[in-house]
């Protein structure tokens, strides 16, 4: 069949990259020019699943979005059976993915991942915090502040607290500097994300413990298993800072940062822990409705073991060094399955619905 993979095309002029060029690690100057490389780790991920869909026998047509109407028009001519979702942002604008896989939905095409909804949902911060609490999903404590208004809500969290752009992922804002002890250096910090990124930002209690991630793959349209759970090992993090994945320890593999941040996979959990966070990862997906793949990001904390989730992820990247895939593998599974069955939920949705 004709699968057309859909993905964002790196934008050199987008706010995420203003704010790399300005970075600081260390007080120094990470670069003076600098690229997301969490967009141009997504066109590594199209390389990969062409492949994979090549020698699977499909017909694969690519396109990389940067105008709707060239994108509505690429889908009417082309009709393929199913599109491959890789799209992450629109212009470099992560607040724009929605509506991409909203396009898919008004044209009626199949399509990998979770929906626009979703997609929307789990992009703001606030709003997937808020449906975490309405399901009883257990999450750090929280509110959303600007520099006009929300301080008075943050005064009654409990320091520390770590501050995020409300509507970002792949830890674009976070950095050393995210862990806030004050009044004063919550502002501060506040006042740069709205500065850097043109939006509010998410402030929640900062949880001291160890920190887990759950892939989920779905093995039918409306039923999710929970793979072998990933560890962040913080072992010889740079003394100092608090051990958090910073946009450095994700993707600078340079960095000191990006060193002591060592995956565990499958990690060492007592047998009632591992089932608690799993069940909870369940929970969570659930909350946002997420559909065929994703993953959802604990801290456990260290004095009691309670169980807290920071965030959902649907579409997650799927590349050969990815976590997911490290999960994926872990379970038995290779890479180029994980992309069919992928492939093949979005399909069984589709006829499921005629």
């Amino acid at each position: 069949m004709r699968v057309a993979i859909v993905y964002n095309q790196p934008n050199p002029c987008s706010p995420r990259n203003h704010w790399l060029s300005r970075s600081r690690s260390e007080g120094t100057i990470i670069a003076e020019t600098f690229q997301d490389a969490s967009e141009y780790d997504v066109l590594l991920e199209v390389q990969l699943i062409e492949g994979f869909l090549r020698e699977s026998g499909h017909e694969v047509v690519l396109h990389g979005v940067d105008d709707p109407g060239g994108l509505w028009t690429f889908l009417e001519r082309q009709r393929p059976a199913l599109i491959f979702n890789c799209c992450e942002s629109l212009r470099g604008n992560a607040r724009l993915e929605m509506n991409v896989a909203a396009i898919f939905e008004i044209l009626d095409i199949p399509f990998t991942g979770s929906p626009a909804l979703t997609l929307g949902m789990a992009l703001n911060k606030g709003i997937a915090k808020a449906l975490f609490a309405a399901h009883g999903v257990p999450t750090p404590p929280w509110t959303v502040v600007s520099p006009t208004s929300g301080a008075d809500r943050a005064d009654c969290l409990s320091y520390p607290l770590i501050v995020k752009p409300v509507e970002e992922d792949a830890s674009i804002g976070i950095d050393t500097h995210s862990v806030v002890h004050s009044r004063s250096s919550l502002m501060e910090r506040v006042h740069f994300v709205w500065t850097e990124f043109h939006q509010p930002a998410l402030v929640e209690e900062y949880i001291d413990g160890r920190e887990l991630n759950v892939a989920m793959l779905a093995t039918s349209p409306d039923q999710f298993v929970t793979l072998p759970i990933s560890e962040i090992d913080f072992e010889g993090f740079p003394g100092g800072n608090y051990p958090i994945l910073t946009y450095e320890a994700k993707w600078m593999a340079d960095s000191p940062y990006y060193i002591s941040t060592v995956p565990q996979c499958p990690a060492n959990l007592a047998p009632q822990l591992e089932e608690q966070v799993r069940s909870t990862a369940l929970q969570a997906a659930a909350a946002l409705r997420l559909r065929d793949y994703g993953r959802i990001d604990f801290r456990v904390r260290a004095s009691d073991n309670a169980v807290f989730v920071l965030e959902a992820n649907p579409n997650p990247a799927i590349t050969a060094d990815s976590g997911f895939i490290r999960a994926a593998r872990a379970s038995g599974r290779t890479h180029a399955g994980v992309i069919c069955e992928i492939a093949e939920r979005a399909l069984e949705r589709k006829r499921g619905s005629t």
